[in-house]
């Protein structure tokens, strides 16, 4: 009898578990950056502060659920402004489902820093990188806008999802230099897309994926302060770890054990 009842309890927790991820999230300002100028979007807060020493972990009550980091831009103005812009934005539509609808998101963001600086003149390029996951119950639309970057860790490898808009990954994508070179490259900082503030300017770019998802495995969305910092394995190793929580605090400290050049965002959900 009691070996029965071990075996249900065993088979729904399992079952609640696929049926409700959760997710951790961390922000943080680095060592070397006077200001922290990203922000993290889970579902019900937008996280915009200057560092969390460490992670916060939340249930996922609903699917589908929207899940994002926001890069403000480096040596532009209001950077810290634009990426808790967009991301204040995006949390009040409706969650698409759709990469149709996904492209209507962040185009409604763009329109609200447009008007921000026909309003005042002097915000005039302010903008912010973006990527981000929709999760649903069996899939998910996996999207970015510049070089942050969405991660699957799972199968004994971190997975990139997503696809840098930069200059070296256009020159990664042409053979002009290998995956590995793009992490030195003098033009490593060029990005060749982002939500700006703007009104001559058009449209992000924007790209969308769907891919499906068995519950098993986490999603790693992440801002350039990380993955340019920890490789692709390491990655796989701290984000694998044993509960969400402890795998992203370790995934802040190897950011910082590797100098915490730039600012940090984790958001793992599984």
């Amino acid at each position: 009898m009691w070996i029965r009842i071990l075996f249900w309890i065993r088979v729904l927790g399992t079952v609640d578990l696929m049926m409700s991820p959760r997710c951790s999230y961390l922000t943080h300002r680095g060592y070397l950056r006077s200001g922290n100028e990203d922000s993290i979007l889970v579902p019900g807060k937008v996280i915009n502060t200057a560092s969390m020493d460490q992670a916060e972990i939340a249930d996922i009550p609903d699917l589908p659920a929207l899940f994002m980091v926001a890069d403000g831009i480096g040596g532009a103005v209001h950077g810290e402004v634009a990426s808790r812009t967009v991301l204040e934005y995006c949390s009040l539509v409706q969650v698409p489902k759709s990469p149709t609808a996904v492209m209507a998101m962040i185009q409604g963001a763009k329109e609200t820093l447009d008007r921000i600086v026909r309003a005042d003149p002097s915000y005039t390029g302010f903008g912010t990188t973006v990527a981000g996951l929709v999760l649903f119950s069996d899939h998910a639309l996996i999207f970015n806008c510049g070089d942050s970057r969405v991660y699957l860790i799972d199968n004994g490898k971190a997975e990139r999802l997503s696809h840098d808009h930069s200059l070296v990954q256009e020159l990664c994508d042409s053979g002009a230099i290998t995956s590995d070179q793009m992490y030195t490259h003098q033009y490593r900082n060029i990005i060749t897309a982002s939500i700006s503030g703007d009104p001559s300017r058009a449209a992000p770019t924007v790209l969308v994926n769907l891919v499906p998802w068995s519950g098993t495995g986490r999603f790693l969305i992440c801002t350039d302060g990380v993955w340019e910092v920890v490789r692709d394995d390491i990655i796989f190793t701290l984000g694998m770890g044993s509960d969400l929580q402890s795998a992203t605090d370790a995934l802040l400290k190897a950011c910082l054990d590797g100098g915490g050049p730039d600012n940090i965002s984790i958001v793992l959900v599984g």
